[in-house]
């Protein structure tokens, strides 16, 4: 989902990684905290404030990671694998591999980070009250703390995508009347709705108070949920109108095959140029004659070596090898095929079956599916989300 994060842990198996835009509202974050504390607790020295800033703002961020430790690890105990949380400009997000198959999943895995929000959020205010006579810095970064948890769990129960609140909606839609496309056209519409809220408010808070920033923000924030909720809203249409289709019923046969010595200049002229095939299975004789399959080799891999080249280049050279192929079952859905190869950037996945290789999948085709599925309309999609 994000590229150029980095890593900085792991919990239960689930990569916790950071994505470059979070240093932008770190540093804000922490410079707004400075001025509030030098504002109100002006006897404050300037190491205390900052060091109060620094760490108040630290602390919220790992209250953030826990956030979204709540949504994870209901969904890994409800058997949704988890890849990654990534803290970013607009606060923290939970990539999971697949969708809730029940509405009651929806909510539990909903609901779980705003409900440790606002666990958090009791636990730092009651932590400020003891530390009040102990230390003022901890005592008051404490109740900041508090207060800023319980608003995030307030603010993410806004009942609109991608919100938490639009989820635990969604949900509820779908629990009551058992139909999840309804639910999610209406978590959707709810997301919209809270953009052009956000986006009234801060064209206000601009022109009508004259708080720049704050305004700027709120609606860098609102046109952040509006492009969330709807490529949410498409993502699910794909989806739902890919649903019921396999791999397998969709793989062709497998591509041409040619030996690992074969020169590239030789492997194009006569199966790509003069065969129509985009990519080749590097192969080894075997005792069954049917070849040993040892790589794949594709045009976009001829492209990166330089065309003076080719004629003393071997496929073997350039392939990708078998060990490192993204290999798909025949029983896999294609919605899981197509983010397969939007997330890894592939043209093309070989289709297993029984251990064997009996097919292979382009992009094209898995598009051309979707196009055709979406213009038919498809009732088990429930029409397009608006």
């Amino acid at each position: 989902m994000f590229e150029s994060a980095l890593q900085i842990g792991r919990v239960r198996g689930i990569r916790i990684q950071v994505h470059y835009t979070w240093i932008v509202i770190f540093a804000l974050l922490s410079l707004s905290l400075v001025a509030n504390f030098r504002a109100t607790q002006p006897e404050w020295g300037a190491g205390a404030t900052y060091l109060a800033a620094i760490l108040g703002v630290l602390l919220f961020f790992g209250s953030i990671v826990l956030h979204e430790l709540g949504h994870s690890l209901v969904a890994v105990a409800r058997n949704i694998p988890v890849r990654s949380i990534t803290l970013f400009i607009f606060g923290g997000v939970a990539e999971l591999e697949k969708d809730s198959e029940t509405a009651r999943d929806e909510f539990w895995i909903a609901i779980a980070g705003p409900l440790v929000s606002i666990g958090l959020g009791v636990l730092f205010l009651v932590l400020a009250a003891l530390l009040s006579g102990v230390s003022e810095p901890l005592s008051v970064t404490s109740g900041w703390l508090g207060f800023i948890n319980i608003a995030v769990a307030v603010f993410n129960m806004v009942p609109g995508f991608p919100l938490d609140g639009g989820r635990v909606f969604r949900a509820l839609v779908w629990g009551i009347t058992g139909d999840a496309a309804r639910g999610m056209r209406y978590a959707v519409a709810g997301g919209r709705f809270t953009a052009l809220a956000l986006f009234g408010l801060g064209i206000w808070m601009a022109l009508g108070l004259g708080q720049l920033i704050g305004g700027i923000w709120f609606v860098a924030i609102g046109w952040f949920l509006m492009n969330a909720a709807e490529a949410s809203g498409r993502s699910y249409t794909w989806r739902a109108a890919l649903q019921d289709v396999r791999a397998g019923d969709l793989a062709r046969e497998l591509p041409p095959s040619v030996p690992p010595g074969t020169s590239l200049e030789t492997w194009v002229r006569e199966g790509v140029l003069a065969g129509g095939s985009r990519a080749a299975l590097v192969t080894l004789p075997d005792a069954g004659g049917a070849g040993r399959v040892v790589g794949l080799v594709s045009l976009s891999d001829a492209r990166k070596v330089p065309r003076e080249a080719w004629d003393t280049t071997p496929v073997e050279e350039v392939m990708t090898p078998r060990s490192a192929l993204h290999v798909v079952s025949a029983h896999t859905g294609l919605a899981e095929v197509l983010e397969l190869m939007a997330r890894n950037r592939l043209n093309q996945v070989p289709v297993e079956e029984g251990g064997a290789l009996t097919g292979w999948l382009d992009r094209d085709r898995v598009l051309t599916a979707l196009r055709i599925r979406l213009e038919l309309g498809d009732g088990k999609t429930g029409g397009p989300v608006p």
